[in-house]
């Protein structure tokens, strides 16, 4: 069987390039360059302001899938 496109081998890909563009940036400059990229993002939108407990997130995210 022959893959038309690997994923992996993308995601690998730019994950490199991301780290050669954020290359000398702070952690807190990385961490506002994602927002400013999220700031239009619609599903971003509908989740940013969720919360869930540190000790509940499997649970948490199987009560999200389940409200569907």
């Amino acid at each position: 069987m022959k893959k038309g496109f690997d994923a992996v081998a993308w995601m690998r890909k730019r994950r490199e390039e991301i780290e050669r563009e954020d290359a000398g940036l702070t952690w807190q400059e990385k961490s506002l360059k994602t927002l400013g990229l999220l700031k239009d993002n619609p599903f971003w939108q509908r989740l940013k302001n969720r919360v869930v407990a540190p000790d509940s997130q499997a649970s948490g995210v199987a009560q999200a899938a389940g409200k569907r």
